[in-house]
């Protein structure tokens, strides 16, 4: 039998739809320590209350509109209307989110900062969600989905590059005031006009030539409740097993992003603002081109000996590299900065988020099988929810540990055993967590055979989709 497969023009519309889960969620996160802590002088403690709150808002809404879409029944499918009003939402509103003043106090600058990424968290879940769904239901072939996420991966990891140079150019003295003094908010909000057209195109995109493969026989499932819905997706055993693993890595390695910040501002690179925009430029461009480059070798790895399998060797390998920040991280050579942050790439973008979506397909194959019904949503939003309540409590931690060191945002230079402090944990945290999640890995059972097996059933009891 002839196996359908997605077209390149779909495979790359949806790619594309990637660059709204990076630029809403990441270089708005990317922008956030450089604004609201090294310009505007908010606290670390406070930015990581406002930015846990909207972890948790976000992993709340995510849960929703995986829901919601799931159940949905138009005639235009039920992830596509979803996609398209947040893409339209949420690249209007990225700019406003930097529209914050210096002539603001802490109280008032913490509230807009706390009530604004609660509010745009919403907007985000209603596009990500159903994108997220949408991807798991793009091919019935294991091996195909590994090459859609491969094309989602390059496109990402590329936004990415992107993303490593916002702090640089919001930092140029074309968004400087009248008399001439820096004016990084005014930047931020310059990139966010910037990223957030692309993020509206890239909705437009989807709904325009990305097919609901599965929604002729979603239409047809009963409705399911909220609640029953996120109990059955527990009780499956590889999407446990999923979670765990993502889990142990994610959630700590979010602290790379934030520790990596400071370590590179107040260490390598001794409070020079300018300076450490363009480092920090270089090595988001790192994490993103190796990633890149990356990618196809992570998908034929996987043809080769399995998902499960290539993701865990990533992992082992790339927990060797984090713990080697505590030496690349030196103001004698700030490049080898950069390229380690490139080795952190090879195993997040490269990897990471290349297989784990591939494998969360499979398992939604694996839920039809005993269940006998399509719940992408379920699936894609309950992994979010987890990922977001532990980053929740990731971020609600990281600046009292950052300020546990005897940090003080307003010290241009900090005391030597701050910075110590501060690598210690930088290169500790992600270490630990992708051999951790490299050991749970171990127990994952769809094997391409499995998966192959799995589809013909599939197809014996309702025929070819």
């Amino acid at each position: 039998m002839t196996r359908p497969t997605l077209g390149r023009l779909a495979k790359a519309a949806y790619a594309f739809g990637g660059t709204t889960d990076i630029f809403g969620h990441w270089l708005y996160f990317g922008l956030m320590q450089p604004v609201f802590v090294g310009f505007l002088h908010l606290s670390p403690s406070l930015l990581g209350i406002a930015q846990a709150a909207s972890r948790l808002v976000d992993g709340v809404t995510d849960s929703y509109f995986g829901w919601r879409s799931d159940n949905t029944r138009t005639r235009w499918g039920r992830r596509r209307p979803y996609i398209l009003v947040g893409s339209l939402l949420a690249g209007a509103a990225l700019p406003c989110l930097f529209l914050a003043s210096r002539s603001w106090d802490t109280s008032t600058l913490f509230w807009f900062v706390l009530l604004t990424a609660c509010a745009y968290a919403p907007i985000l879940s209603c596009y990500n969600m159903p994108y997220q769904s949408l991807g798991a239901e793009l091919s019935a072939d294991t091996d195909e989905r590994t090459t859609i996420m491969s094309w989602r991966g390059v496109v990402q990891t590329l936004a990415g590059v992107v993303n490593a140079w916002a702090w640089w150019f919001a930092a140029r003295p074309w968004f400087a005031d009248a008399d001439g003094t820096p004016n990084l908010a005014r930047g931020a909000t310059w990139a966010g006009v910037v990223a957030g057209t692309v993020m509206i195109l890239a909705g437009i995109g989807n709904v325009l030539f990305v097919r609901e493969r599965y929604y002729p026989l979603a239409r047809q499932q009963e409705r399911v409740a909220f609640w029953a819905t996120t109990r059955q997706t527990f009780r499956c055993s590889p999407f446990r097993i999923l979670l765990l693993t993502m889990v142990l890595f994610a959630v700590p390695t979010s602290l790379v992003g934030v520790l990596g910040f400071y370590v590179l501002y107040y260490y390598v690179l001794a409070g020079s603002p300018a300076t450490a925009a363009f480092y920090g430029g270089l090595a988001g461009t790192s994490y993103s081109i190796l990633g890149a480059a990356a990618i196809p070798f992570s998908a034929w790895l996987a043809a080769k000996v399995g998902k499960g399998r290539a993701l865990r060797w990533a992992l082992y390998g790339g927990a060797l590299g984090l713990a080697a920040s505590f030496v690349l991280y030196t103001p004698a050579a700030p490049m080898l900065s950069v390229l380690c942050h490139g080795l952190f790439g090879i195993v997040a973008s490269g990897f990471f988020w290349v297989l784990l979506p591939s494998m969360l397909a499979d398992v939604v194959d694996f839920d039809e099988l005993e269940s006998g019904q399509r719940r992408e949503g379920a699936f894609a939003s309950t992994l979010s929810y987890v990922l977001k309540l532990g980053t929740t409590v990731t971020l609600l931690g990281a600046g009292p540990l950052v300020e546990l060191t005897g940090f003080d945002a307003r010290r241009a230079l900090q005391d030597p055993s701050t910075v110590t402090g501060l690598r210690i944990l930088f290169a500790l945290v992600p270490a630990v967590a992708a051999l951790l999640a490299a050991l749970a890995l171990r127990r994952y059972p769809l094997t391409r055979a499995t998966m192959n097996d799995i589809r013909a059933r599939l197809e014996a009891r309702r025929g070819v989709v």
